[in-house]
């Protein structure tokens, strides 16, 4: 049997060793040194007194005889024999008092742990299952609370702002105009969504852990963000406006918000939240088929879920990013002072820098600051403020038309030539790598419009031709196409008179350029430049001479009375005719 041949053996080999007659040597000095405790541990071995003839004890015991002394086999000086035959005895050493220690009904040889240990490094071991569960329990819990958070966020829009804007007398169109659907919205995750997850995560997990079939079933209905997403940016611009020109719509806004349910959060802010919605379910169910396993019943669901749900997010991604465009059309508005036509959903900012500005004088140096827009570059002098950088345009130099070139300049290094329809600009840039960089962009800037532009004009000219084709047909068809066609080309002449008289002053006839900068009438819409129109302080629009005194009058009068309305209107269709 294991249990007695093996000692013997080991005790034959260890007699034979040389290094293991060291190790007894050592360890024998070491216990003339400390002899109380080696007489206590030879008294516990059946009485035997002598460590010399430990070698029985340690195949009886299990341990190694330095195993006190803190020195390793290995650091032995022995060097007769190699390490592979000494590690075999030690190995069948350990094996023969393991067969010792152990009791009978609970027997496992080497092989055994082997086994064992391989078992736990596999994906089939009950331990790795039970963290992955855990996983995917912690990702499902995860889900349930930001759906709680969600539609909290959603009856904050509808039941409490949208409901408070009603009260306050707002127009219906107004608000559907802002909120679009969030009412619809708000009932599917209310009254459908959050009820099935709670039930599935907090009462039925424990027999169907599985979420992936709940969001499959509902994920077609979540396209009605797509009206949502859609209608965004035009509620961003209403809340704006309404804001501005609404003291009761602001009143109630402000009162909102001050509330401890908003978070010290805008309208604005939480009306950001059914776009960002969609993507967050899109990186948690990522999440949730990384841990799952894949023969998992929930597999096949939760990949459907994902594809419909990819779909939708796609919108609401594009939303995001025209969000953070508008905001920085709104930064750069409000370091302008309130620079006109900024905010335009039309125009894209690409950069913006401080320069040098080198007069064609004297060849001084001047702080300058530049905005590059797809199609528009504007020269701006800084100004001294307390609260934040501000600037005010100096020039606006458009894209179509401009040129761009390096200098070459020993004196003045860093520089490069700016040439626009309204103004040259030599600027120095403060590294080379700077202008480098400037020049590259400002040059795809001008291609790209190019580019644009000649599609335009194509699309143009196709439309025209589409137009002027007329079809042979003899009789009265014939004469019916002539005339539609000298109708076509009244309604053409008189477009591009509209046309002309848009590039002048309506009230002083005199041509626009870019020292006589052409304003419309928030009236009327007649274009006037800046003599020519005033701005009504009470409203903060700029309306033409006419339009401001007509408002006057409407101002001074008791009452409102309707006179002035009618004469505004009657005014605004001539100037449309």
């Amino acid at each position: 049997s294991l249990k007695t041949h093996l000692p013997s053996a080991s005790q034959t080999r260890l007699e034979a060793s040389p290094r293991l007659k060291c190790i007894a040597g050592l360890e024998s000095n070491r216990s003339d040194s400390d002899g109380e405790r080696h007489e206590g541990s030879s008294k516990h071995a059946d009485g035997e007194e002598e460590r010399s003839q430990g070698h029985e004890g340690t195949e009886a015991s299990g341990k190694i005889p330095n195993r006190d002394s803190g020195i390793d086999s290995p650091s032995c000086g022995a060097e007769a024999e190699g390490f592979s035959s000494e590690d075999r005895i030690e190995e069948e050493h350990r094996s023969a008092s393991l067969a010792t220690e152990t009791p009978a009904g609970d027997k496992r040889d080497s092989t055994q742990d082997e086994d064992s240990d391989l078992d736990e490094g596999s994906g089939e071991d009950p331990e790795s299952l039970e963290i992955k569960s855990q996983k995917l329990l912690n990702i499902a819990k995860e889900l349930l609370q930001t759906e709680e958070a969600y539609v909290k966020r959603l009856n904050l829009l509808d039941q409490v702002f949208c409901a408070r804007l009603t009260e306050a007398g707002i127009p219906a169109e107004v608000i559907t105009g802002i909120f679009s659907n969030i009412s619809s919205i708000y009932l599917f995750h209310h009254q459908f969504l959050l009820p099935e997850l709670q039930t599935r995560i907090t009462q039925e997990w424990s027999c169907n852990p599985r979420i992936g079939d709940i969001l499959q079933k509902l994920a077609p209905f979540l396209k009605m963000y797509g009206e949502y997403v859609k209608n965004f940016d035009r509620a961003m611009e209403l809340v704006s406006t309404w804001t501005q020109r609404s003291a009761q719509f602001k009143s109630a806004v402000q009162s909102i918000q001050k509330q401890e349910v908003c978070g010290n959060l805008t309208l604005q802010h939480h009306m950001l939240e059914p776009v960002q919605r969609i993507p967050r379910y899109e990186l948690l169910l990522k999440d949730y088929l990384k841990k799952l396993p894949a023969g998992a019943a929930d597999h096949r669901d939760a990949q459907n879920a994902l594809e419909l749900i990819s779909t939708a997010a796609n919108h609401s991604n594009a939303a995001i990013r025209k969000m953070e465009k508008m905001h920085k059309l709104l930064e750069v508005y409000e370091k302008l002072g309130g620079e006109e036509d900024i905010v335009n959903p039309a125009n894209e900012f690409i950069k913006e820098g401080h320069f040098k500005k080198m007069s064609a004088k004297n060849g001084s140096a001047q702080d300058r600051y530049l905005y590059l827009f797809n199609n528009m570059m504007l020269y701006c002098v800084p100004k001294l403020r307390l609260m934040g950088q501000k600037f005010s345009v100096r020039e606006r130099i458009d894209i179509a038309g401009m040129e761009v070139q390096e200098n070459a300049k020993q004196n003045v290094p860093h520089t490069f030539t700016i040439s626009g329809k309204q103004r040259s600009l030599e600027l120095q840039a403060r590294s080379a790598e700077e202008k480098d960089d400037w020049i590259k962009v400002i040059l795809a800037t001008i291609e790209k419009h190019k580019q644009n532009s000649e599609t335009f004009k194509a699309f143009n000219v196709s439309c025209s031709r589409d137009e002027e084709h007329t079809p042979d047909t003899p009789g009265l068809m014939s004469s019916a196409s002539t005339c539609e066609t000298d109708a076509a080309q009244q309604e053409r002449k008189s477009s591009k008179k509209r046309e002309k008289e848009r590039e002048t002053c309506k009230g002083c006839s005199e041509a626009f350029h870019f020292t006589k900068r052409k304003h419309h009438c928030k009236s009327c819409g007649a274009a006037v430049c800046g003599k020519c129109s005033k701005v009504s302080e009470s409203r903060n629009i700029r309306v033409c001479k006419p339009c401001f005194e007509v408002l006057q009058g409407a101002e001074g009068t008791a009452g409102g009375g309707t006179e002035p309305k009618r004469k505004l209107e009657v005014r605004s269709q001539l100037v449309n005719e």
